[in-house]
């Protein structure tokens, strides 16, 4: 009976030291807030809290990235040869900052003006955020004299709405005809928010692609036309489809449909007054299902107005006159499409690069801080007001456009990092802001880059690149440290995928300088087992009737 006693003691006193740590280490860990490149403890913690929140149904949610280890410092000279070393010799330049000591850890020619491509965005988007509401919206309305009436006055005033669709301005026109509308005498387009002039530096090169598209008042697919190409017969021009219906496109089929299933085809755009032109020529192999592009429009705003008019006369409202002119005082609202808020459009800029959302956001930030009809001129003008207080160097910098392509614009990597470390402080905005860009790993252009244990979801940035530039500035967090950094490479001479893998191993190298983390990775890489290459799904329905066929012989 003794013994059973002395054996009995500790066990409940270590059953009680148990269950004492448990309460200790549970409610702290708990409460501990996740910041970026956060604690194994944390990132659970934060985690069950989100389960909480969310509900079940969302199970697909990312795992938190493991802590770097922040026991080693950059090393600045490392980091330096990095750049330095680049293939072909570019003009390199960069420059890295802790954000919270605000202590310089590398300058490599952070003073030097360079071309910046599309980093660019990253002005223009930073100016928007400070000068809009994050739920601020875009309204495209329609106006009418007599509302629900025939043979009335409208009037379609356009907002500058970079992500109105076709789709969306047919519904707008099925919004008018349910007003009881059944004729209209003129219809004015009104499109004097902007100018209608091409940014500033797009003629640098006379390029027919998408993402040279022309900016307008009302712009309708991003200022582009979709072009579908599918063999004729047998010696006889294809067969050539245009989106958006209505557009008033003026189509020229030169091409020819010839034998097996290759084509050399080229489309091409001009100009026949304010109509688009849409020249095709070449060859398409009879064989071949369909060749389809996307081409820029000559005029974005006549291109939106036809549309929106056709879509009427679809709907069965008899449009007879179509105007360009301003909003008479005498109308009155009848219907409208609201855009997505101001924060989701500006993510979708920055994370895919669009360059309309990025010139339209310029434009638009010029009509409403200097006035209309907003222009590129006005733009630069009302960012810098926005800006102001950055401390930004605008002697070496010029925003010739919004989105920085070709060569109408110069930066220096201290004054990107001004603009990173001045969005910072704004607290609440600025994290939204730095959302928006793309995510290591995760999201946008860098969905597919650095995604290793060290830098996925640990950066957040800016992509850029021409043919003679690549560029990569934003934000990069380990458990301790908060950096914000711009690195640069002007007259690159070799493709810029060489130059992406570059700005990716400096990042890695400032993240993880002991090189701990990217050592570990590529030795489970080497011993895990390749993954079998799934056939596709056309292949497999493909086997699949083979082994029908087979059966019924």
């Amino acid at each position: 009976m003794v013994s059973a006693m002395r054996w009995s003691v500790p066990v409940w006193l270590c059953v009680g030291v148990v269950v004492a740590a448990s309460f200790a280490v549970g409610p702290s860990a708990g409460a501990r807030e996740r910041k970026p490149g956060g604690t194994k403890s944390t990132a659970v913690a934060a985690s069950a809290v989100e389960a909480v929140k969310r509900p079940v149904a969302s199970s697909a949610k990312p795992k938190a990235p493991a802590a770097a280890p922040a026991s080693a410092e950059p090393d600045a000279a490392k980091l330096k040869a990095i750049l330095q070393n680049a293939p072909g010799k570019p003009t390199a330049v960069g420059y890295v900052v802790d954000l919270d000591s605000g202590k310089t850890i590398m300058n490599l020619n952070g003073g030097r003006v360079v071309y910046p491509a599309s980093v660019s965005k990253m002005f223009t988007t930073a100016a928007l955020a400070r000068a809009t509401k994050p739920t601020e919206r875009l309204r495209t309305t329609v106006y009418a004299r007599y509302p629900g009436t025939n043979n009335s006055p409208m009037s379609i005033v356009g907002s500058g709405d970079p992500s109105l669709t076709s789709k969306q301005l047919i519904a707008l026109a099925g919004k008018v005809a349910r007003t009881g509308t059944k004729s209209v005498k003129w219809l004015y387009i009104d499109t004097t928010i902007f100018d209608g002039k091409l940014p500033r530096g797009y003629n640098e090169k006379q390029s027919d692609s998408a993402y040279r598209a022309p900016i307008g008042g009302l712009q309708v697919d991003s200022g582009t036309v979709f072009v579908s190409i599918t063999p004729g017969a047998m010696g006889q021009p294809p067969r050539v489809a245009l989106r958006p219906e209505g557009g008033r496109f003026i189509t020229v089929n030169k091409a020819k449909t010839v034998k097996g299933r290759f084509d050399k085809l080229q489309v091409s755009i001009s100009g026949k007054g304010r109509r688009t032109v849409v020249t095709v020529t070449g060859t398409l192999g009879i064989k071949r299902r369909r060749v389809a592009v996307r081409r820029r429009v000559h005029d974005a705003s006549f291109v939106a107005g036809s549309v929106f008019a056709a879509a009427l006369r679809r709907a069965g409202v008899d449009v007879r006159v179509v105007k360009f002119a301003k909003l008479r005082a005498d109308m009155k609202p009848i219907a409208s499409h609201v855009s997505p808020p101001m924060v989701a459009m500006a993510t979708r800029c920055n994370q895919t690069s669009h360059n309309g959302f990025a010139e339209t956001f310029f434009k638009l930030l010029g009509a409403r801080k200097i006035g209309r009809p907003g222009s590129s001129a006005k733009g630069e003008q009302a960012t810098k007001q926005v800006l102001a207080d950055f401390g930004i160097n605008w002697t070496k910098v010029r925003l010739g456009n919004g989105s920085g392509l070709y060569h109408a614009n110069k930066v220096t990597a201290k004054d990107v990092v001004k603009l990173l470390k001045g969005m910072d402080r704004l607290g609440k905005k600025g994290a939204q802001w730095r959302r928006s860009l793309a995510i290591a790993g995760v999201a946008g252009t860098l969905k597919r880059r650095l995604r290793g244990p060290a830098t996925r979801r640990r950066v957040y940035a800016k992509t850029g690149t021409l043919d003679d530039v690549t560029a990569l500035a934003g934000y990069a967090f380990t458990a301790k440290r908060r950096y914000a950094f711009a690195t640069f490479f002007n007259d690159v001479k070799a493709p810029a995928r060489i130059y992406r893998r570059v700005h990716d191993r400096f990042l890695e190298t400032l993240l993880d300088p002991s090189g701990q983390l990217t050592r570990k990775a590529r030795a489970a890489s080497a011993t895990r087992k390749p993954k079998k290459k799934r056939k596709s799904a056309t292949k497999r329905a493909s086997r699949r009737g083979r082994s029908k066929r087979g059966k019924k012989r």
